[in-house]
């Protein structure tokens, strides 16, 4: 009968400390996964080194409004900075971005409006303070894309003409 409560005894032991040592495991691999998360969220790139707010007095208060979400709503995943200074100033850029930074689970960005508050913030600073960027940006477009003549010309070699 000793023998018997000994034997069950040492394995009720292993199987207790089985579950502890996986359950530790467990923790360390979720502790792990959320300072991996922190660490992407506090990573530097090079436009966190710019400046950190922009001068808005001269908005439109629609925007000084819009400029306030995007501050406190932007801020919480990353720097302001790293918007305000980022390579993005067409339309077409800041939609996605925005759209890409609302599907983080940190951003709080689950309200289409806010979202849009934010997205229109961004693209009227940008049409104000990066105006050469934008010409630039649509240089390089139109340099890239066919002129109306090249494409009326392919479609009359399609066309057999």
């Amino acid at each position: 009968m000793k023998k018997k409560t000994l034997v069950f005894s040492v394995g009720l032991l292993l199987v207790f400390s089985f579950t502890a040592v996986n359950v530790i495991a467990e923790k360390k691999t979720q502790k792990e996964k959320g300072k991996a998360a922190e660490d992407a969220s506090e990573k530097e790139f090079p436009w966190d080194k710019g400046p950190a707010e922009i001068d808005v007095s001269s908005y439109p208060k629609e925007q000084q409004e819009n400029y306030k979400t995007f501050s406190v709503k932007c801020s919480k995943c990353h720097t302001l900075a790293r918007a305000i200074n980022s390579p993005y100033a067409l339309p077409e850029e800041w939609e996605p971005y925005v759209k890409k930074m609302s599907k983080k689970k940190r951003s709080g960005l689950s309200n289409p409006a806010v979202v849009k508050k934010i997205t229109e913030f961004l693209k009227y600073d940008s049409s104000v303070r990066k105006k050469d960027l934008i010409e630039k940006k649509l240089s390089e477009k139109k340099a890239k894309s066919p002129s109306e003549e090249e494409k009326k010309e392919e479609a009359e070699k399609k066309n057999g003409q």
